[in-house]
């Protein structure tokens, strides 16, 4: 779908007078939102547009970012010399409720919000923290594709909010939208591990990094009471350190600050609670730390857990966007692990970390990382339409990635293999094929990063 926000070049030609005008100003950047509403009050058929989404106008203006919403109404009618009388004003406040209500904010892990995406269609979509569908973002497009069978007649639903999150966190985003969820996952407070255990796309999973696809619905916190219980605890306990981000730490500093909040996380690692929020998020920050500190090998051991231990729990779906760009994570680090092989297994380690060293140098030594890595990009490339794959940034990297490794002379043998795999995946050999080449030795990695996060962080 296009959006209308995000709109055309004349739209873009417009505000951009607008922008330039109030940076000759002296005026610091325009907010996105305000953006969004000079775009709609320039182009009247944006506007138009909008005419039939809810706002919860009077729902703003009880809340207390009613103050800030009239501020920035006041700027988008001033930027566009449309005056700031009530009428104009009110139009304005209209307008910028329906955006604020109905829009999708597009979110970069580094540099925050980015940008907004507002389609009337697509924003009739309800909420819930079960959804059938997501919304992923593909350069200036959205899709919309099913997250599990949706039956002829049933209601399309997206999550408006990260629904791994526990439930305070997932209640807090959706303040914005004025409503309480009465989803399964929120009535009964579900954990990760107790949603997935009923997911009607588990089996899709044996296409993907999992060992064993059964025990997707044997986790004892989905099949314990007790443990449920603890998961849920835990969460909501620590539900703050999911959001505790500095960037400005230098690598030293941050490693302190991930051991402090490992060992915070203790209650969820004790019970192998991986999935867990705030747990795989602390985890990929370490894996980040390892790449800062060009330490590829135990970054690759630490993304390989992540992917097996949390990323299936989390989002059930194989081709989910989140899991694709694990796989393109671990991708990456194997292009690296390479030379770092030879390069560990020459140095002269601590005493503490002489023995995981020669344990990760003998795991790496004993796989085809170029193999692995040409198929872990063969399923990123499976995951999305064929139509997007040089428009998603995932998927995009994915194929240069692997036009280069198929420039690789002498590899005649694997690639007979691998492109068997490729063209019949639910053939016996192909299926015996990618449980070695690609689950075992993943599992392999996975071990040794849980060996590599309690020698690192768990002391």
């Amino acid at each position: 779908m296009q959006p209308l926000l995000q709109a055309s070049r004349p739209v873009h030609s417009k505000e951009c007078k607008l922008l330039r005008k109030v940076t000759e100003q002296g005026h610091p950047g325009i907010p996105t939102p305000v953006r969004a509403v000079v775009q709609a009050l320039i182009k009247p058929s944006i506007g138009a547009a909008l005419e039939n989404l809810e706002g919860n106008v009077e729902s703003w203006r009880k809340s207390d970012k009613w103050a800030d919403m009239e501020m920035m109404a006041m700027g988008a009618t001033a930027f566009t010399g449309q005056g700031t009388g009530k009428e104009e004003l009110q139009k304005t406040l209209a307008l910028l409720c329906k955006i604020q209500t109905n829009a999708f904010h597009r979110y970069d892990a580094d540099l925050g919000q980015v940008g907004i995406f507002l389609e009337p269609k697509l924003a009739m979509a309800n909420h819930s923290c079960i959804p059938n569908a997501m919304v992923q973002f593909v350069d200036r497009k959205a899709i919309l594709r099913a997250e599990k069978p949706i039956k002829v007649g049933e209601e399309i639903e997206i999550s408006y909010t990260d629904y791994t999150f526990p439930r305070s966190k997932r209640r807090q985003a959706l303040t914005p939208y004025f409503f309480d969820c009465q989803c399964l996952r929120c009535e009964k407070d579900l954990n990760v591990y107790q949603v997935c255990a009923v997911s009607p796309v588990i089996d899709m999973n044996r296409h993907a990094l999992v060992s064993d696809v059964g025990k997707l619905s044997q986790h004892p916190a989905a099949t314990d009471s007790s443990q449920a219980s603890t998961a849920t605890s835990y969460s909501e306990e620590l539900s703050d350190l999911i959001d505790e981000k500095d960037p400005t730490l230098s690598s030293e500093d941050r490693r302190k600050v991930l051991r402090v909040r490992y060992q915070q996380c203790k209650g969820l690692i004790t019970e192998k609670l991986w999935a867990v929020s705030p747990l795989p998020q602390l985890l990929t920050e370490v894996s980040i730390l390892y790449i800062e500190e060009s330490n590829f090998i135990y970054a690759l051991a630490t993304a390989c857990f992540v992917a097996t231990s949390s990323d299936p729990y989390r989002h059930v779906l194989p081709h989910h966007p989140i899991r694709m760009k694990g796989l393109l994570l671990v991708a990456k680090l194997l292009a690296n692990t390479a030379a770092d092989t030879a390069s560990l297994g020459n140095s002269q380690a601590v005493a503490s970390k002489k023995d995981i060293n020669q344990k990760a140098l003998q795991t790496l030594q004993d796989i085809d990382q170029v193999s692995l890595c040409q198929m872990l990009l063969i399923m990123i490339l499976k995951s999305l339409p064929r139509d997007y794959v040089q428009e998603w940034e995932v998927s995009a990297t994915a194929q240069q990635m692997l036009n280069e490794i198929n420039e690789l002379p002498g590899r005649d043998q694997e690639l007979s293999l691998i492109n068997a795999w490729k063209e019949n995946p639910e053939s016996e050999q192909a299926r015996a094929f990618f449980g070695y080449a690609v689950v075992k030795q993943v599992d392999s990695l996975a071990n040794l990063g849980l060996e590599i996060l309690e020698m690192d962080f768990g002391h």
